[in-house]
């Protein structure tokens, strides 16, 4: 079943009451993901699980997974790359409290405003899970583009002669 997140969430309320979300989100919709993207066909699977932990913590725990279509950098064709995305974001209000947020917490920093669209910290998470450079874990070129051009397959290189030649002569001529 195709369940649609909400546009607007109060995180804090959410952790509060101890809410979950779950769906999904269409990756045409993730507009800074897309100039990353071979194509944006397909959705990313959605759980958040909103609460506060024993210190009184609010934090949210999140599972997103979903294939992207990159484009591999060696022969430019469509590389399927698929992303499990498991994270506990800490939420806090102002930037100077992320330093009193435990070590197991990745700051979610919530400024200035009481509802977020959980589709923004799900597309900040799979920018951030993108490889650098992405590619097939296999030889997807030809094998004749890994030659140089230079020089005829089968033909012996020419026989170099020493660095040395030249100090030989040299020393001949005194």
């Amino acid at each position: 079943m195709h369940q649609q997140l909400p546009k607007e969430i109060d995180p804090f309320r959410f952790a509060h009451n101890g809410r979950e979300l779950e769906g999904e989100i269409e990756l045409t919709s993730l507009s800074r993901l897309k100039p990353s993207l071979f194509n944006d066909a397909g959705t990313v699977k959605v759980k958040m699980r909103f609460d506060i932990d024993q210190i009184g913590t609010p934090y949210m725990q999140g599972q997103f997974v979903t294939e992207l279509s990159m484009t591999c950098e060696r022969c430019m064709g469509e590389l399927l790359y698929p992303i499990t995305i498991e994270t506990l974001l800490g939420l806090v209000k102002h930037e100077r409290l992320v330093s009193k947020l435990s070590e197991q917490y990745e700051p979610w920093i919530i400024d200035d405003s009481e509802f977020v669209n959980p589709a923004d910290v799900v597309e900040d998470e799979l920018i951030l899970a993108l490889p650098l450079v992405p590619k097939h874990d296999f030889d997807c070129l030809p094998k004749e583009v890994w030659q140089s051009g230079d020089e005829e397959v089968g033909e012996k290189p020419e026989k170099q002669a020493s660095p040395f030649a030249v100090l030989s002569a040299l020393k001949s001529k005194k």
